[in-house]
């Protein structure tokens, strides 16, 4: 009877092994580059003066906006359309190459012109030219780098992956000590910072072909090239309405508070980011692996959930109990990142039941259910920090404003998430010729939506 049990359970794991070693590979990739971000901004408030710091973050969070916004939702459409080994997927990386780059330039010059701020200033009193030139070559190679990672995963590749992100965490650490100096160092911690991911965007973006088997090719035209570019689209939506929290909130607070108080806030958001892709990694790895080789994707949901949920809420009450570390690593000044982080941790928590509901809807392609909890989310963050961290807003303090919001937020999205993932589960049961729990052999729809590279981008700076 044992031996059964362990047979069993040995098999079961077989069945799980790609969405266990995926999610395993993300998180420890995450933990790397989150670790090695937090150390570069804990030398940085060491070195520098909090002003600096603060105005060379809100310079970084907003490569990552521009980003965001500049993805076109081609690392969705790589994952389903360039995910072969052959000329196709070669062609159809190339194009994504070449509309990526331009848009994100376009994205980058547009965003310095428009955004006023304490941020912005920092490039132009260096140079009215050369600082937002810089900025959005900076853009462009983020951008790079999150298809050239989406190209690589699809071809199994993750260790490659996991080489980018722990090289970039290492190179910018001796950066920190040079032009310590000079009079633009608010600038030159930009750069140090955010410099190396956009320089392995390029390399990846030209190796990357090269890693999956093939090579950068303009022709000839792929046969599913108008589905993959209607598909982008569709994506694109879809992912911009994912992904609006994590890239809004941060720069509704930028362009709200001083630097001294978003550098306290990017200390705060730095941990939030690492105890957040604990779920992303587990529910992007069901999206790249959701119910390939035989696995039934609900039990691959279960045990999903499990992990995530258990280490959220171990995280929660390690950062209440812990959050005092917060100024005694790095001063008193950053006192408002310690008030802040155990209600923006504790997010992390409904996180958890959003993120893996989500990925399991959009798997089985309903639709619906995708559509509501993404708005649900957006909007339930979104919306009270516009009312909460402006100056003058419902809030008197930013910073507050911001966790207030995202805590809700989070809680709001997990209870849509659970009504649309019942209500989907319910219509899939009702309708015979729906297969509610498939095991999808294909790799294609396996692929769907996987949007990796952003999410790995999210926590670069």
């Amino acid at each position: 009877m044992a031996s059964g049990i362990a047979r069993a359970r040995l098999k079961r794991a077989k069945r799980h092994r790609h969405l266990l070693e995926g999610s395993a590979l993300l998180v420890v990739g995450a933990a790397i580059q989150a670790g090695s971000g937090a150390i570069f901004w804990l030398i940085a408030a060491k070195l520098d003066v909090e002003a600096d710091v603060g105005s060379a973050a809100k310079l970084s969070q907003s490569i990552l906006f521009v980003t965001y916004l500049a993805s076109l939702g081609l690392p969705v459409a790589l994952a389903r359309y360039a995910a072969d080994r052959d000329d196709d997927s070669d062609t159809t990386f190339t194009w994504a190459v070449i509309a990526t780059s331009t848009i994100a330039g376009i994205l980058g010059l547009g965003y310095v012109a428009v955004l006023h701020s304490s941020a912005t200033d920092v490039l132009t009193d260096w140079d009215g030219l050369l600082g937002p030139l810089v900025f959005a070559a900076t853009t462009i190679g983020a951008a790079l780098s999150m298809i050239a990672d989406v190209r690589c995963m699809t071809a199994r590749r993750w260790n490659l992956v996991m080489f980018r992100i722990t090289l970039v965490g290492l190179v910018r650490f001796p950066l920190l000590f040079l032009a310590r100096d000079h009079g633009h160092r608010a600038l030159w911690l930009f750069v140090f910072s955010s410099g190396p991911v956009a320089l392995s965007g390029y390399v990846g973006a030209f190796l990357a072909p090269r890693f999956a088997g093939g090579r950068m090719r303009l022709g000839p035209r792929p046969a599913a090239m108008a589905q993959a570019i209607r598909y982008s689209a569709v994506n694109y939506l879809s992912t911009l309405a994912y992904q609006a929290p994590y890239f809004a909130l941060p720069v509704i607070v930028l362009a709200s508070v001083s630097s001294e108080s978003y550098a306290s806030f990017n200390v705060a958001w730095g941990i939030v980011a690492v105890a957040f892709y604990v779920p992303t990694a587990l529910g992007q790895a069901l999206l790249a692996e959701g119910g390939r080789d035989g696995a039934r994707l609900r039990s691959q949901v279960r045990l999903a959930l499990v992990l995530a949920l258990g280490l959220m809420v171990a995280g929660a009450m390690v950062t209440a109990v812990g959050r005092d570390i917060v100024t005694a690593v790095y001063g008193d000044g950053y006192s408002d990142a310690a008030r802040v982080l155990p209600a923006m941790v504790a997010a992390g928590i409904p996180w958890a039941i959003t993120s893996l509901l989500l990925s399991e809807v959009r798997i089985l392609h309903r639709h619906s259910a995708t559509v509501a909890i993404t708005l649900a989310l957006t909007a339930a963050i979104v919306i009270p920090a516009l009312l909460l961290v402006p100056e003058g807003g419902l809030s008197p303090d930013g910073i507050d404003g911001a966790s207030i919001s995202w805590l809700i937020g989070n809680v709001v999205a997990a209870v849509v998430a659970i009504a649309a993932s019942r209500i989907s589960h319910a219509r899939g049961q009702a309708d015979p010729t729906v297969d509610d729990d498939p095991a999808l052999d294909e790799p294609g729809t396996a692929a769907d939506a996987t949007e990796v590279g952003i999410t790995l981008d999210v926590h670069s700076a």
